[in-house]
């Protein structure tokens, strides 16, 4: 499959994608709504930049990788369907189990996945991010966030 192929796909995938986050957001209040389609509109816009890129790569004759480079480029395609299904679980936990059980366990379990860090290391940048979003979401802003388990410990 040709380079610009490749990419318009994925762009024809991101502004579906885009395209319901910006509509969901529609249906929000007008001040939960803001995030969700600004973040449609990056994708939009990163999604045309990245076609438009593809396209002129290959009218330059710089789209195609080298032919050495294609082993180091080539998509794992078990591990990207395992990846996706990771997330899809952490989505189907999330309202179950809670975000601040559902999230530090995906974190863990996404950097042993991708092996970008230690284990050690992967629980204290999930910890830490998961305080973070407690005090900023939660205590500061008193946004409601599913606390599932954790939801008779802290008080909603």
């Amino acid at each position: 499959m040709g380079h610009v192929l490749k990419h318009s796909l994925f762009a024809v995938f991101t502004f579906i994608l885009g395209g319901y986050f910006f509509f969901k957001g529609n249906s929000m209040p007008s001040s939960a709504a803001l995030f969700p389609q600004l973040v449609a509109g990056l994708v939009f816009l990163f999604s045309g930049a990245m076609v438009f890129k593809s396209l002129k790569e290959a009218k330059n004759g710089a789209g195609e990788p080298a032919p050495q480079s294609c082993d180091e480029q080539k998509i794992h395609v078990p591990r990207v369907i395992l990846f996706t299904a990771l997330i899809a679980l952490y989505i189907f936990l999330i309202p179950r189990i809670g975000y601040f059980v559902a999230t530090p366990l995906f974190m863990v379990v996404t950097y042993m996945f991708l092996r970008a860090i230690g284990f050690f290391r992967a629980i204290l940048v999930s910890l830490g991010f998961s305080v973070f979003i407690y005090v900023l979401f939660v205590w500061f802003l008193k946004l409601p966030i599913p606390m599932g388990l954790l939801e008779r410990f802290f008080e909603v």
